[in-house]
């Protein structure tokens, strides 16, 4: 918590999170497949997750790969605007996991990754949208919910890819200084057939 607070730039790295959102989902393709051995084997169409995770993946990746960058550089002071504007990025990717209608039967609880479930109190069902409706049988219900957190999972990733992009033009206005100067210094030997 403290890394957190004295940071100038936030500590995210997003690449944990999006292993752990692939987690839940192989568990929820594999929950499906133990169902298909029943008379009439439920259908569930997993490809909307699986192409908003691999968006997510990119993101974190990419975002990641410019921290990394950053601090292989010696983490140099970042300017004051792009700092602001990228830690207010990063804060909000938390809220774009919320779905503003909440959980089916719950509108109260908003995250779609991370829940409480209905009925075991607060034992974690992660995808709860999708998990608990698989857990009642409920195949219809359960395949609908997916396009929806897949639209989250997609505005999370866009969130992490839009403080990625301000991180990289960050880190080049901070190589700019020295490019002019190289630059200009370029030009005057030019200029002057001292060269």
């Amino acid at each position: 918590m403290m890394r957190l607070a004295d940071a100038d730039l936030l500590a995210y790295d997003y690449t944990p999170q999006w292993a752990a959102i692939d987690k839940f989902v192989s568990e929820l393709e594999t929950l499906l497949k133990d169902k298909q051995a029943e008379i009439v084997p439920p259908f569930m169409n997993f490809a909307p997750l699986r192409n908003a995770l691999a968006v997510f993946r990119n993101s974190a990746t990419r975002y990641s790969l410019a921290l990394t960058n950053l601090q292989a550089s010696g983490s140099p002071p970042l300017p004051e605007q792009s700092l602001r504007a990228l830690n207010t990025g990063l804060m909000q990717v938390s809220r774009m996991f919320l779905n503003q209608q909440g959980l089916p039967g719950r509108s109260w609880y908003k995250n779609q990754i991370y829940a409480p479930g209905a009925y075991t109190g607060y034992d974690a069902k992660p995808i709860a949208a999708v998990r608990e409706y698989r857990d009642e049988k409920k195949w219809q219900e359960a395949d609908a919910q997916i396009p929806q957190v897949a639209r989250i999972i997609e505005t999370a990733a866009a969130g992490i890819s839009s403080a990625a992009e301000e991180l990289e033009h960050a880190q080049h206005w901070l190589h700019w200084p020295a490019r002019h100067m190289v630059l200009s210094t370029w030009m005057r030997c030019t200029e002057s057939a001292l060269c």
